[in-house]
């Protein structure tokens, strides 16, 4: 099974753009500070001290590119997800499938919803305490960076709930002119029956 790692840019806004090259730029950061680490320590090379910083950043910054990369799998619906279910229902039946989806979309935003809050009022409260190995980064600055990703994932989410919201709402009113047409062409074929029927 091949999956698609690509956002389509040409499709997409610049806000998509962004948060897809900054997640790439912080993974791509955190190799480089874990390969200079490990060049260091191997080869014993002497920093006199000067590098110690690589390895608590790498660690920071890759908790936040964590959460940046969450939302880009939001948004491309690339999370793990049991779909056969979803697809076999959404094939019988469209409608309830989109109803499930959007079920799913709410349960999945209320799970973000609770940790987004969580995150901030950690941030708010932890926003001075060190959490060691370089001065200027806190224990609140890193809530920050995780409450930013978990913010993206809520708004995509909402996106993608949307679209189920007018998926439901076109597949209704399609079925109900369905039947509309249904019940008129079963009228006018009664009409030229009783029509043929005069003659």
């Amino acid at each position: 099974m091949e999956i698609d790692q690509s956002l389509d840019l040409k499709r997409d806004t610049w806000f998509d753009a962004a948060i897809l090259y900054t997640a790439t730029a912080l993974f791509g950061l955190t190799i480089v500070l874990a390969a200079a680490q490990v060049f260091i320590r191997v080869f014993n090379v002497p920093t006199f001290g000067k590098m110690y910083w690589t390895e608590p950043a790498a660690r920071f910054i890759l908790i936040v590119a964590t959460y940046l990369g969450a939302a880009v799998a939001t948004r491309n619906n690339q999370h793990i997800a049991i779909r056969y279910l979803l697809d076999k229902v959404q094939e019988r039946y469209p409608r309830v499938g989109s109803a499930l989806t959007l079920f799913v979309g709410v349960v999945v935003l209320i799970f973000v919803s609770v940790a987004l809050q969580g995150s901030v009022l950690s941030a708010v409260s932890d926003w001075n305490t060190s959490i060691g190995g370089i001065s200027f980064v806190t224990s609140g600055r890193l809530y920050l960076g995780i409450s930013v990703g978990l913010a993206l994932m809520a708004i995509y989410e909402l996106l993608k709930m949307k679209n189920s919201v007018v998926n439901l709402i076109g597949e209704t009113s399609r079925d109900e002119s369905g039947a509309v047409r249904e019940s008129l062409d079963t009228e006018s074929v009664n009409a030229g029956r009783s029509e043929g029927g005069d003659r």
